[in-house]
């Protein structure tokens, strides 16, 4: 390898990096690294020239990005944080695809890919993924992609977003100030998950702003601040009181006082923070753009996905409310991000038969102008009983290119090993299921789902699963000629087939259903959910605890 022409430390990685995916595949090529300002980013550009393979990123997280993506081309694959395929091609395969002239650039349409699933948070694993942002959850919902590994896309302030009730907190203002929080039906109020800020107040703007510029002054290098609503319970959560009103009557939606305000944050903080952008939310009541008011060029509108969850969003009349928002933020928004959500967070372990929508509806948001996407899964801890690492691997494949298709049956090969041809077929049954019927099922009970199964198919599911099991245990290689061990294929195997039966417990369906035997059997899985690192009911419940002998 050449010498490294920059002391970025990044590209310092992406060289050890480098060498050490050569050197287990057997491979020598010359090559060079830097970064190019004239790319866009994070893009990567990889070129072929006198026999020497150039890799240029726009900055250093893109050099990561350009040698992957090399590996990549060579045969290599990054499919989960355990699940690697590393070939050994030889020196004519390795000609074919880095011919002299090569000259390949890459760009996503998305200056921002984040994706809050737990399978995803390890920093190395994420930037082969090319996930580029850090998440600000706390504790450990959190991915801290360090400058070595490129650094990432950071927020100020103690979380991301619902950020109202912590910048103008309840316990500190309410009893001497009611009159900052909502009036709701006549009177303020402050109760957690049924209120907001009162966002006409100027004392509210004035505390907002010093708050910002605080959390700003603490984190020196974070590019995102959020001052967005809080979470609630119910839609009618914001200020009624007559200068609000009055407000939101003449944009002729909630969000007009809502985006009057950010926009004044912005202009206050623009000043000291010039290259930083408020994020806020479209999100419940905020849904409908204002007539009037334009977020300023630094607020950025994060715009939340609902509605139908087994069609995409252009291919559903459902999904029209969320396709007719995002295409009026469009119109008067420069940074318009997604909040997308990718899992059941009722149940966790429910079967999420939605795996075709991720490519469509991210060739949707880049077609309509989306700057950034935040995708939303099981994010509160272990490992996913579904199919997280599969839906990880696409989701972040499109957000990289939106038109690109997924290598799917590669994936399935290398994660599940000779057990992927039964897993497929499970899967293929459960889309099967839902591709002509319109439902929701993110925040769904598998009540709405146990119906589609009949009594007479459970026995040829569960034998799908034990054919995947068996098979994956017997090993053998996948495909291409190479595969992971047989042991942990099939403990892939039984980890998503955790849904399966989870679909059977909650239903008291198959042998749940036979009362004398339930608390045993039920026992037995929560108690694999534990062995198989898989610790979170749904987004508020852990799996109960049983000893495991």
């Amino acid at each position: 390898m050449s010498a490294i022409l920059t002391k970025d430390s990044a590209v310092m990685t992406a060289a050890a990096e480098l060498n050490r995916y050569l050197e287990r595949m057997g491979v020598s090529i010359k090559t060079e690294l830097k970064t190019d300002p004239a790319l866009p980013g994070d893009g990567l550009r990889i070129t072929v020239e006198d026999g020497t393979v150039r890799l240029l990123g726009g900055n250093g997280r893109g050099v990561l990005y350009a040698c992957y993506r090399l590996l990549e081309l060579l045969g290599c694959r990054f499919y989960a944080e355990d699940t690697e395929v590393i070939p050994t091609p030889t020196p004519d395969e390795v000609a074919a695809v880095l011919p002299e002239g090569l000259d390949l650039t890459e760009v996503s349409p998305f200056e921002f890919r984040d994706l809050y699933w737990t399978c995803t948070y390890r920093p190395d694993f994420a930037v082969k993924r090319r996930i580029n942002a850090g998440l600000a959850g706390g504790g450990s919902h959190r991915r801290d992609i360090s400058p070595e590994w490129g650094g990432c896309i950071g927020y100020a302030g103690p979380h991301f977003v619902h950020t109202f009730e912590r910048l103008v907190p309840a316990q500190e203002f309410f009893e001497s100030h009611p009159e900052y929080f909502s009036m709701i039906d006549g009177e303020r109020t402050a109760k957690h998950l049924y209120s907001q800020l009162c966002l006409s107040n100027p004392e509210v703007l004035a505390i907002v702003i010093e708050r910002v510029k605080g959390w700003l002054r603490e984190n020196p290098l974070a590019e995102i601040v959020s001052v967005s609503q809080n979470d609630s319970f119910v839609i009618q959560s914001y200020c009624t009181c007559p200068a609000c009103a009055a407000v939101d009557a003449e944009e002729g939606s909630p969000a007009g006082s809502l985006i009057r305000f950010v926009n004044a944050v912005a202009e206050a903080i623009e000043p000291e923070f010039p290259k930083v952008a408020i994020d806020t939310l479209a999100y419940q009541y905020s849904t409908v753009p204002p007539k009037l008011t334009r977020p300023r060029h630094n607020v950025m509108v994060r715009m939340c996905t609902g509605g139908c969850s087994s069609h995409a969003i252009d291919e559903c009349d459902r999904n029209g409310g969320t396709r007719q928002w995002i295409e009026g933020w469009e119109k008067i928004c420069d940074r318009l991000y997604i909040w997308d959500y990718t899992t059941d967070f009722a149940q966790y372990l429910n079967p999420f038969p939605n795996l075709p929508t991720h490519q469509r509806n991210a060739k949707f948001f880049a077609s309509h102008n989306v700057k950034g996407v935040f995708e939303q899964g099981n994010y509160t801890g272990g490992k996913s009983g579904e199919f997280g690492e599969l839906r990880s691997f696409i989701l972040t494949e499109v957000l990289w290119d939106p038109d690109r298709t997924p290598d799917t049956v590669g994936f399935m090969e290398a994660y599940y090993g000779a057990g992927a041809p039964f897993v497929q077929k499970y899967l293929d049954y459960i889309h099967e299921k839902v591709k002509d019927l319109h439902f929701n099922l993110v925040i769904s009970a598998a009540n709405l789902w146990n119906p589609l199964i009949p009594d007479g198919d459970i026995p040829m599911l569960d034998a799908l699963w034990a054919d995947a099991y068996t098979a994956a245990l017997a090993g053998g290689t996948t495909a291409g000629g190479f595969g992971i061990p047989a042991e942990l294929a099939a403990r892939h195997v039984e980890r998503s087939a955790l849904c399966h039966r989870w679909f059977k417990l909650d239903g008291k369906r198959g042998e749940f259903a036979d009362e004398s035997a339930f608390e045993g059997l039920m026992n037995a899985f929560y108690a694999d959910c534990k062995r198989l690192e898989v610790t979170r009911l749904n987004e508020g419940a852990d799996v109960p605890w049983v000893e495991v002998e």
